[in-house]
């Protein structure tokens, strides 16, 4: 399908594809984000990659695709390559009745919360999930969903697992746009040896209420309970409680709330993500299980010249065996653009983190501060230049840090479907 796609960003098999390649340079004032004697350096990065997007009634599809190269002008850190994806598909085979679904993130996360997030503490996953989903149609307001999925998470280090897993949905549509189901899932994950736990079952019961109007006015609900039986451990159970919703308020302006309380995992948070282009907090790769409780809320107004988005979110996880890493979180994030002329669009945002342990005195607040320009130079080359100041305080000496990083961003890009930037 790509390799048929030619050039350009336009219409390929009902679908949209570009590409694109770009290069930068950047300067860290401490690269190491260490409180005394801290380490400039000079980073330049190549980038190359892809998206791919296409909405038919036989297929809905997406993926983002990019791989980078970096190199450390004083060698603070070795060079290195990283690579980002984010895909997922849903193949209808026979409209309504079957389909076949795949979700897969690859991505770095960060491996240790009490560290600085320097590439030394961050590492590479994958995460695979894919399976089909059956319908059977029982009356006109009653169905039957039956479905299976095997998935994989991989990580550059210990920590591997796979999982199969189904569910069976009994559905009940109360309108044209709002169902009502019961759902049982059941998961059985394997772990390498070594692992925390050699062997997982988990068993998921729950109610869904969804009503869907389109995809930005659209409300779901589910509430019931979880439990978990690790082999050669205590069994795990509590409830489970999720609300997502978005509403537009506005021709311009838009409102999306969520709120979780259940039993997760780095796997299960990962692939959530893929869901979402909102996500804050830390992503970090853990083996353990662990409850979580979330909220986030976020408001977006974007005018003819004028945008912003305000996100605040607050949560809390308790880790079933690493009792030292639990933590509570709170923060926030305020973006801000500006489309000057059509050829220059200068922006800015703010983010804010307050992680408090739970079991031991720390406390972290982390803020970081950023302004810059795009300028296009032609249709399909584009200058970034942007300066962010990073600030670390920490209730641990070692965790305070002051890092000013200043970046020239040069892109090149086929169609405004993909934009060359740092994901790392």
């Amino acid at each position: 399908m790509l390799c048929g796609s030619g050039g350009g960003g336009g219409p390929v098999l009902a679908g949209e594809f570009a590409y694109g390649a770009g290069y930068s340079l950047a300067h860290d004032s401490n690269i190491t984000r260490v409180p005394t004697d801290p380490v400039p350096e000079w980073t330049q990065t190549l980038y190359g990659g892809f998206a791919y997007r296409e909405n038919t009634i036989d297929l809905n599809a997406r993926l983002l695709a990019q791989a980078e190269k970096r190199y450390f002008a004083r060698n603070t850190f070795s060079d290195d390559s990283g690579f980002f994806m984010d895909g997922s598909a849903v193949w209808t085979l026979l409209p309504k009745q079957f389909a076949w679904t795949v979700e897969d993130t690859f991505r770095e996360v960060r491996l240790d919360l009490t560290t600085a997030d320097t590439p030394a503490n961050r590492t590479d996953t994958n995460t695979l999930s894919t399976g089909p989903d059956f319908t059977l149609r029982l009356d006109t307001t009653n169905s039957l969903g039956l479905g299976a999925r095997y998935g994989r998470f991989d990580i550059k280090g210990p920590g591997d697992n796979e999982r199969y897993s189904g569910h069976a949905r009994l559905l009940h549509q109360i309108s044209a746009v709002t169902t009502l189901s019961l759902n049982y899932e059941a998961t059985h994950e394997n772990f390498e040896p070594g692992a925390l736990f050699t062997k997982v079952l988990r068993e998921d019961r729950f109610v869904s209420y969804a009503t869907r109007e389109s995809p930005t006015n659209n409300v779901t609900i589910d509430v019931g309970t979880t439990r978990v039986v690790p082999e050669g451990r205590e069994e795990l159970s509590g409830r489970l409680a999720r609300l997502s919703a978005a509403r537009q308020l506005t021709s311009e302006s838009a409102l999306r709330a969520s709120l979780a309380y259940e039993i997760s995992e780095t796997y299960r948070d990962l692939l959530g993500g893929l869901a979402s282009t909102t996500v804050l907090g830390s992503s970090v790769a853990t083996p353990d299980i662990y409850r979580t409780q979330r909220g986030e809320l976020s408001y977006a107004v974007q005018g003819g010249r004028f945008g912003y988005t305000l996100q605040g979110y607050a949560r809390r996880i308790d880790y079933e065996q690493l009792d030292d890493l639990d933590h509570q979180e709170k923060g926030g994030r305020l973006a801000w653009t500006w489309l000057h002329s059509g050829d220059t669009r200068f922006f800015a945002n703010a983010d804010y983190l307050r992680r408090t342990f739970l079991n031991f005195e720390r406390t972290d607040v982390e803020r970081n501060i950023g302004v810059g320009v795009t300028y296009r130079l032609t249709r399909n080359v584009s200058v970034v230049a942007e300066g962010v100041r990073m600030e670390n305080e920490s209730s641990a000496s070692l965790g305070n840090f002051v890092n000013r990083r200043g970046m020239l961003l040069l892109g090149y890009s086929t169609g405004p479907l993909y934009a060359v930037q740092s994901r790392r």
